[in-house]
């Protein structure tokens, strides 16, 4: 039998290549990912469709089916260790109303890559595998789909977007039909891309008609709702 953790009611297989010590430090004091669970209780919907770009552990995805009971939750995930890892996670807590593409989402604007694959930097801890190759510390490369966000949105139907993608988002959103969605929360990352890239996103947003919310945003997750139109 497999050695589980749990955090939040949420069962997670103990698989030391991505539950290092701080992680399972912060799972079993349900502290994982406290900002972003506190967030989405206060706006999610059952009726929701949620589209989650960088799904990680599988964790986000598998609170949000079980505690809050949404409709449907597609996880796009670029490394393809953390995608087995999500369907074992999914598997564990009973979840059959999920799936899980490994793929890298991509802005319409964007310089479309060779054969539709783009490298991706696999690295040690996880959350430091990246599109861009690391300068300080060791990677695996591998070679990974990518969807054009616009695609997807029209194939996968989701009311709101769960965004965490390491710096990935500050050129995402570029030109990008959102059609549909009605919010829009995710992991801003200054660090990566600075002043200019936090401006760049909020504009990204206003575009589109959507506002940050300070309902449940908290320090770097924000949430963007669209404005409703009277």
């Amino acid at each position: 039998m497999q050695n589980m953790i749990e955090c939040r009611g949420i069962a997670m297989p103990h698989d030391e290549r991505f539950i290092n010590t701080k992680v399972h430090k912060r799972l079993s004091q349900d502290m994982y990912e406290t900002p972003e669970v506190l967030g989405l209780e206060k706006f999610i919907k059952s009726s929701d469709r949620i589209l989650e770009l960088g799904a990680g552990l599988g964790f986000i995805s598998s609170y949000l089916v079980k505690h809050l009971g949404v409709d449907h939750v597609t996880c796009v995930e670029a490394n393809p260790q953390l995608c087995n890892y999500i369907e074992r996670v999914h598997r564990a807590n009973e979840i059959e109303n999920a799936s899980i593409t490994n793929a890298v989402a991509h802005s319409d604007c964007a310089t479309w890559p060779k054969d539709d694959v783009m490298p991706f930097y696999v690295t040690d801890p996880f959350w430091s595998s990246s599109l861009s190759e690391p300068q300080n510390k060791p990677s695996t490369i591998t070679h990974v789909a990518a969807t054009r966000l616009s695609d997807m949105i029209k194939r996968e139907n989701p009311s709101v977007i769960v965004c965490d993608i390491e710096g990935g988002e500050a050129s995402l959103f570029d030109n990008v039909d959102l059609k549909g969605v009605r919010a829009i929360y995710m992991e801003l990352h200054t660090r990566v891309y600075g002043g200019a890239g936090i401006r760049k996103v909020f504009d990204d947003m206003h575009r589109n008609n959507f506002f940050y919310h300070q309902k449940a945003s908290c320090a770097d997750v924000v949430l963007f709702e669209r404005l409703k139109m009277h």
